[in-house]
């Protein structure tokens, strides 16, 4: 008999949440956050991460079985809208949600997940891609594989954790994009929990860097498996001090083919596209 294993993703894009969710959370209320989060200078910044890192890497799964929320606000400017909503439109995979803003942060996040769960899957495999981060082409058929052997883990308590733990930090510069390997410890894009799709709790419920206390890991440091965005609008430190990371082994001379054949990202294209941006602002 087929284990069904639903493997179900949540990229929060410029949502508006209630203040005290991020550490970078704009001082003034409500209107404040959103004013940030709409600048036009920030929303084309997270437009060309949409464009040339995000959405590569969805596009080319080996495994097309799988659903990503794309959770906006919807007072999200009317331009925008239109523009994210052509960029995936070619990607069924993708399901655009609008939701009104100034939610609790967690709940709103824990409401479109649930919403989206199958009861009849044997687990759900939820993951987080933030707005400017890739997963590796085979993230999803690697996730479900894993499962599969690993599975009496799950058994034991109805929760585990897989921390994809090798990739690349994608830093951006006034001279261009360059690129750090690494080796982590549940960082947020390569790290996936399974439960089961009853469960109460969602991706977000469990803290990242303290999964392991609560539930048993599994680490997968084989291949690259990631691409962490860093830039002076992120919310944590990794832009300038990546926490828990060590420096990965790669071959510097094929990092071009590398960044293409796992994560379908042209550094060439995305490199240019940066500095026609930075000319523009």
């Amino acid at each position: 008999m087929s284990v069904r294993v639903q493997a179900l993703g949540l990229c929060r894009w410029n949502y508006p949440s209630a203040p005290g969710a991020f550490q970078r959370d704009a001082q003034g209320g409500l209107e404040a956050i959103r004013a940030e989060l709409y600048d036009p200078a920030r929303l084309a910044l997270r437009l060309f991460f949409l464009d040339h890192v995000v959405l590569p890497c969805l596009r080319a799964q080996t495994d097309p079985d799988f659903t990503v929320i794309l959770l906006m606000g919807d007072q999200l400017p009317h331009e925008t809208r239109a523009q994210v909503l052509e960029m995936i439109a070619d990607i069924p995979q993708i399901r655009p949600v609008f939701a009104p803003e100034g939610q609790p942060h967690q709940d709103i996040c824990r409401q479109v997940m649930q919403d989206a769960r199958e009861p009849e899957a044997r687990t759900v495999a939820e993951f987080r891609i933030d707005d400017d981060d890739a997963v590796a082409v085979d993230f999803i058929e690697r996730t479900r594989d894993m499962f599969l052997r690993t599975k009496a883990l799950f058994r034991s308590g109805g929760k585990l954790a897989l921390d994809f733990n090798r990739g690349f930090i994608l830093r951006t510069g006034h001279d261009g994009l360059s690129l750090e390997p690494v080796t982590t410890r549940y960082w947020t894009p390569g790290l996936v929990v399974y439960q089961r799709p009853q469960s109460d709790a969602s991706l977000l419920d469990f803290n990242h860097a303290q999964l392991w206390k609560r539930i048993p890991t599994v680490t997968f440091p084989k291949v690259p498996m990631y691409l962490r965005g860093a830039h002076g609008g992120n919310d944590s430190s990794v832009a300038h001090n990546p926490h828990n990371a060590e420096e990965a082994w790669h071959d510097a001379a094929k990092l071009r083919e590398t960044l293409l054949e796992r994560f379908a990202f042209d550094l060439e294209g995305a490199q240019a596209a940066w500095l026609n941006l930075l000319d523009g602002s």
